[in-house]
């Protein structure tokens, strides 16, 4: 076997992923000769690339002949939800008893931001009701912005996005339910950008430091768990 079969394989997977998350960042759908030019490959090679892709599900061609996202994303999404749902239940049952507040773990999904676990303070008589599946705008919402601030910065993005990155949270009011007050940190995956936010939503402000601190250990012990 030839000394640079390793080499060339791993540049073959190398160029397979970066199709993979060319054509996951345009829901539109990408042609063979566009999606060739953005990932710096030739023609027949993305072409082959795809080809392998559609064989297991990952992407799919469309009436238009453009490729997108396939069912197989999604079943390989559904075992990480699956993964963080376990992993982080225990830290948010200890995180909404720390503070009396709803905690809950948010993920992405394209451009929304989603509850998939919440856990309820049962050391309170009144708190927010927060229902898995929740969804909004990822740019709204302090469980949002955590998910965003974990990851690269890009034009235009808010200054709480901004700011967030220095601090390593992300706080918000009333931008998802009238008077509610949440505040939520990212929680990285292995190649360090978040796959997630973990947070907690009150009536109205908390300590924000106290708060902050319990936060962000949840995150971090989510992280140090992820099977990643």
């Amino acid at each position: 076997m030839p000394d640079d079969t390793p080499a060339a394989g791993a540049k073959t997977l190398d160029n397979g992923i970066r199709v993979l998350k060319a054509v996951a960042a345009h829901p539109q759908g990408l042609g063979v000769t566009e999606l060739a030019r953005l990932v710096g490959v030739h023609r027949t090679v993305a072409y082959r690339l795809l080809g392998t892709l559609t064989q297991h599900s990952l992407v799919s061609q469309g009436k238009d002949g453009h490729y997108r996202l396939g069912l197989g994303v999604v079943e390989l999404s559904m075992s990480l939800r699956s993964d963080l749902r376990s992993v982080a239940r225990p830290h948010l049952r200890d995180l909404a008893e720390a503070t009396g507040a709803t905690a809950h773990l948010t993920i992405l999904d394209g451009e929304d931001a989603v509850s998939i676990a919440v856990v309820e303070p049962g050391n309170v008589g009144v708190h927010v009701a927060y229902r898995v599946g929740f969804r909004h705008s990822v740019t709204v919402g302090a469980a949002g912005l955590a998910i965003l601030l974990g990851r690269p910065p890009q034009p235009g993005e808010r200054r709480e996005v901004t700011e967030g990155r220095r601090r390593g949270f992300a706080a918000s009011q009333g931008e998802l339910q009238s008077g509610a007050w949440g505040l939520a940190a990212p929680v990285s995956g292995a190649d360090g950008e978040s796959v997630a936010s973990v947070g907690v939503i009150a009536l109205g402000p908390l300590d924000e430091a106290a708060t902050s601190a319990s936060v962000l250990r949840a995150a971090e012990a989510i992280r140090r768990e992820l099977p990643l």
